[in-house]
Formats: structure tokens, sequence, C-alpha cells
């Protein structure tokens, strides 16, 4: 019976199916994550232009200064919240020995960036590394709300009516497993003898699961099916076939902001990854982000704390203030 039930609510919603933007974020490409940390790899430069060249060969584009390396760390404490550390290196073998600064948030959620235009490009990055990273697309819609961007969170979107009618159609199914007699005393609460009562049923069975808020469409982003999102001032192009995240940009009396993600690549075996993200920030520098590695693994709380405690001691006597990009912590 409950098997019947599970098939009923995916008959009922498979052909009107539209996401919605927390959906969209979970980045359904990659399977769940089982380790309780990630750690990135990233390889950072100013460049000359977003944009891909004809070849698709986005590390053609031309370099404006020397490369800029960082690390991040990401340990998951709980569905919303990580303690995240982000280390900056003087060269590309990302050693200990090469550590020039450190940032460390205990509890880094989506209110731990301000929703403010001056942190918007690190705001998006973070939440689209969380989508990519953590399957969480409610971090992303958290903090467009902060943003003042008009998105919910599907538990305030979902279709109640239809929950709460599916809710007594299960126990109905169970009471009349049990007892076979219950067929002819116990009316099926999907099936009302009032016609005007059954066709407001039917039309809310035959409904969404969901709440459309129409700020998610089909389209096409070059020549391929896409989701497209339009909510505010902020627009999303997700892949239609793999949910990869492909662009993200926010439109501001300040400027613009915006991110391409390419190359989407297997970094660990089994999880994918953009090799690059292409930004354009506020005051219109443009910046590609490489990220070289991905690795899962499992690190206690005193493990994370021995390894910061490792980064100040390295760190002592050192004094470089070079700015960071808007982007990064």
């Amino acid at each position: 019976m409950i098997k019947f039930l599970a098939l009923l609510v995916l008959s009922s919603s498979a052909w009107s199916y539209v996401p919605t933007v927390e959906s969209l974020f979970r980045h359904g490409a990659n399977p769940d994550l089982t380790a309780n940390g990630v750690v990135l790899n990233l390889v950072v430069k100013k460049i000359h232009s977003t944009a891909a060249e004809p070849t698709g060969e986005v590390s053609l584009l031309k370099e404006e200064k020397a490369e800029d390396y960082y690390k991040l760390y990401f340990n998951r404490i709980s569905n919303e919240g990580l303690k995240v550390s982000q280390g900056r290196f003087n060269n590309a073998s990302f050693a200990e020995t090469a550590l020039e600064q450190k940032i460390y948030f205990p509890n880094f959620s989506a209110y731990t960036v301000k929703g403010s235009v001056e942190q918007l490009e690190r705001g998006l990055l973070f939440s689209a590394l969380n989508s990519i990273l953590f399957n969480n697309g409610a971090h992303m819609v958290n903090y467009l709300k902060s943003l003042g961007i008009p998105v919910r969170l599907n538990n305030d979107l979902i279709n109640r009516e239809k929950i709460d009618y599916l809710a007594s159609y299960k126990r109905y199914l169970n009471l009349i497993s049990r007892d076979r007699n219950a067929r002819k005393t116990e009316p099926n609460p999907l099936k009302p003898e009032d016609p005007v009562a059954k066709a407001r049923i039917d039309s809310i069975m035959a409904g969404s699961m969901y709440i459309d808020t129409h700020q998610v469409k089909l389209g096409r982003e070059d020549g391929e099916m896409a989701w497209i999102v339009e909510a505010g001032n902020f627009h999303a192009v997700v892949s239609y076939k793999t949910r990869d995240v492909l662009k993200l940009s926010y439109k501001s009396q300040a400027g613009d902001v915006e991110f391409s993600f390419k190359d989407y690549w297997l970094a660990n075996g089994s999880h994918s990854a953009p090799r690059y993200v292409l930004i354009k920030t506020l005051t219109g520098e443009n910046y590609q982000v490489e990220i070289t590695s991905m690795k899962h693994f499992v690190e206690r709380d005193d493990e994370l704390v021995r390894r910061l405690n490792r980064w100040e001691q390295i760190l002592k006597g050192k004094n470089n203030t070079d700015p960071r990009p808007e982007f990064l912590l």
C-alpha cells in the first residue's frame, strides 16, 4: 500500500513538474556526501575577460598577474552549519610550510556573509559551493533572502492541502488492509460522494507538491535545455540533464556580478565539480578560479584544532597583508 501511495504522488506531479529554487541548487548530479569534510585547492588569477575562447578552452584566457593559491576546508557540523578554514599559500605545492594567511569561521552559515552589496561576490560564491559540494540548496535560498530576493524554502512552498489528503489516504489504506470489511463503512477520503468536493480534491491531487512561484522555467542556454531562475535581481542557469550550476548573476545599483561554472569533472571519482569558475566582480574586474583538487575527508574536532594550531605556529612572524579578491573570505 505504501508503495502504491508513493507511485500516486509521483504520477500526479510528473507531467507538470517544475523544480523549486532550493531543489535546483541541490546539485542532483552528486550523490550525498558520506564524509564530514571537503577540501578544495584553488588557483586564482586576474584575467582580461570572462568570455571563453571559441574553442572553449578557458585556460587560454590572457593572464594579467601572477597566480594566487588558496585551500578551503569545509567541516560539516549540521545540515546548515559548517566550520570553514581558508589558507593562502605562496606557491602551487599547497604545503603547510608555504602558508601565508589563514581565516577561520567556527560556525559558517548562510548568514555569516552579510546580505549586502559589499559582500555580494563572497556570498554568492560560497552559496554556490554549498550547493555543489554538499547538495545544499537551502544555503543559497537563505542567502538570497538576506539580500531581499523573494525566494522561499521548500518547507514554505509545500502544498499543505495535498499533504493532508495524502496522509488521510494513507490512514485509509492502512485501515482497509487490516480489516477488509472497513471498505463498506470507511469512506475513501479521495473519493467523496459529493461531486463538487470530489472535483476539488481531484484538482488538488493533480497539482504539484510545491506551490509554483513562477521563478523557475525551462529554457535554453547555449543551445541546450536548461532551467532558468529569475527572482528579483537574481538570475541563474542550471543544466537540465545534470543539474550542474552553470551561471549566476546579480544586478545592483553598484554594478553587476557574474559567475560562470565551466568544465565539470569527476574531481574525486564520484563527485563532480567545475574545473573553472569565471567571475566578473562589481567593479568590473575579471578572475579565473581553477579548482585543481577536491578531496573528501573525515576530521574529528580535536584533529581540526591541531591543524589550526599548526597553522598558527607556521604563521608566527609572517605578516602578509596583500588584499584578497572580494569573493574569498
